[in-house]
């Protein structure tokens, strides 16, 4: 009987043995195929390029069936290398930069339909990279304009835009850059179009820059490269600047609050989101055999985790919606979701994508004390001869 016993344990040992040994390793494991290449085409640079690298060597640990690969392309030189390699059907499996790329990138065909479920994302910024009702890349990350006040010297936040201009209280700012000022602008009616036609130079747009250079004189805007130094040391109690500036804040250690310019104008102060980067996938390299580690790429990425570390890293603000649960009003992350909700929502095939660089060219003019209705007369000239 224990002969017998013995007998069957050795036939089980053998089976298992053969088992074993009749069965491949798995792809990236010793023995096995070598892992797939994710071969990721980024633009960014500074602490969103680590902090991109770092979420990749997280995904890498993950998970062995595929490797992820970053390869930093500067973006003056990222169409032109985007489309060299296509023509002849190389290059990268997902593409990672600003919106200006990824819509240039379309327009030549180089993406296709993005893999990832676009659900947790925020529609107003999904908006930026769908074409004719199709999501072609998914927002990550991007930067919102902000009014920041210190706590220490101001005691309760202003509650809607009169009552911060009646306080008196100048607002720093480091540049006369458009986007920042893009809610306050809107809100006041500015347009860059008016139908189907290039309205640059609209009376309106006129008044508000006005407006804007008599509060310079006034001492109640103050341009300065210096303006987060100026908010820091207490200097002003008021900043106009974007979320990323937090980093810095808090480096230096300022106590400090945020209110949402669409919180002060009851929603009618929509900024122009125009800093966020997109998550792309190539027309040719996305094939069946490849979608799911794409499509596993990018929702990783886009993961409410993988979105708290860029922030905390970076200042930039997540585009999942799961991120800003529960924040208090007053925060950043309340008041930059507010600014998103809010936002000037545009579909990225919009005329006004084509304007924009044409009228913060006449901003940046303008700050240089050049005439107000020659600048904006010569954008719109300059519009006109845009092909739609």
């Amino acid at each position: 009987m224990k002969s017998a016993g013995r007998y069957l344990l050795c036939l089980f040992f053998i089976f298992v043995l053969f088992t074993a040994c009749g069965q491949d390793p798995k792809q990236g494991q010793p023995g096995g195929e070598a892992p797939a290449v994710i071969s990721v085409w980024y633009s960014l640079e500074g602490k969103l390029e680590q902090e991109l690298l770092n979420q990749f060597e997280q995904i890498n640990e993950k998970q062995h069936e595929f490797l992820v690969k970053g390869v930093k392309i500067p973006a003056k030189e990222f169409v032109h290398k985007v489309w060299g390699l296509q023509a002849g059907g190389q290059g990268p499996e997902i593409f990672i930069a600003n919106r200006d790329i990824i819509a240039t990138l379309y327009e030549q065909g180089a993406l296709s339909p993005v893999l990832a479920d676009s659900s947790p994302v925020f529609p107003s910024l999904l908006a930026e990279f769908t074409y004719n009702r199709q999501a072609f890349a998914l927002p990550w990350l991007t930067d919102v304009p902000l009014l920041y006040y210190r706590k220490d010297a101001i005691s309760a936040p202003p509650v809607d835009f009169n009552g911060l201009w009646s306080s008196k209280q100048p607002i720093a700012v480091k540049a006369q850059d458009f986007l920042l000022f893009s809610p306050w602008w809107k809100a006041e009616g500015g347009i860059l179009s008016r139908g189907d036609l290039p309205a640059l130079d609209a009376e309106v747009n006129s008044d508000f820059l006005g407006k804007l250079l008599a509060s310079k004189s006034d001492g109640k805007i103050i341009v300065d490269e210096q303006a987060i130094e100026l908010f820091s040391t207490g200097q002003v109690n008021y900043l106009l600047g974007w979320a990323s500036d937090s980093i810095d804040l808090d480096r230096k250690q300022v106590d400090w609050a945020c209110v949402s310019f669409s919180r002060l104008q009851e929603n009618q102060a929509q900024a122009l989101l125009a800093k966020t980067i997109g998550i792309a996938n190539s027309s040719i390299k996305t094939g069946s055999e490849l979608e799911n580690a794409i499509r596993l790429v990018e929702e990783e990425l886009l993961e409410t985790e993988a979105g708290a570390a860029a922030q905390k890293a970076t200042g930039y603000m997540p585009a999942n919606m799961n991120f800003y649960d529960r924040s208090p009003v007053g925060t950043l992350t309340k008041e930059a979701a507010t600014t998103i909700e809010n936002c000037w929502s545009i579909e990225g095939s919009a005329l006004e994508w084509k304007l924009l660089p044409l009228y913060k060219g006449a901003w940046l003019n303008m700050a240089r004390q050049a005439d107000i209705s020659i600048e904006l007369a010569k954008a719109q000239e300059a519009a006109l001869q845009i092909e739609k």
